[in-house]
């Protein structure tokens, strides 16, 4: 189980106990909890160091996104607000994800065909992206991505 997710559910427990119900309950209401698709219990996207812009597009705007020359963007769906959040990453650094879930899209506008990369927890390769300009490449599963690396 994802680490956030686990925190979440343990604080969900922790503040129906201090509500005044007791442990026995708030374990009874934890697999209900559990049983919610991620996405439920996922937060605004994040990106740390801040990326150059980050926006929000609407459910079927992104295809339509200017990704200008030189940046890579990375559109990761934001479901408290039903729509995408668009990262424009232009320094060639490690950028770590947070409160990514499921499919995303990237769009690889950077010059000299660099790629862009995603890693796990453990440093894992995951995947790489080359250019495309404007044409978004689909990122299957953004879950397990814990950094993205624009070069």
């Amino acid at each position: 189980m994802h680490q956030g997710r686990m925190i979440g559910i343990t604080l969900a427990a922790l503040g129906m106990a201090l509500a005044g119900g007791s442990l026995q309950a708030a374990a009874k209401e934890a697999p209900a909890v559990v049983a919610k698709p991620a996405v439920a219990l996922a937060g605004t996207p994040g990106m740390s160091p801040a990326p150059e812009r980050a926006t929000y597009v609407g459910r079927n705007d992104f295809y339509d996104y200017n990704c200008r020359s030189g940046r890579a963007c990375l559109a990761v769906w934001n479901e408290p607000g039903g729509n995408w959040r668009v990262f424009d990453m232009y320094a060639c650094t490690t950028y770590r994800l947070s409160n990514a879930f499921g499919q995303g899209g990237l769009k690889n506008n950077q010059t000299g065909g660099a790629l862009v990369s995603m890693y796990g927890s453990s440093g894992n390769h995951l995947y790489s992206f080359g250019t495309a300009g404007q044409e978004p490449h689909e990122v299957r599963d953004l879950s397990p991505v814990y950094t993205v690396r624009p070069c």
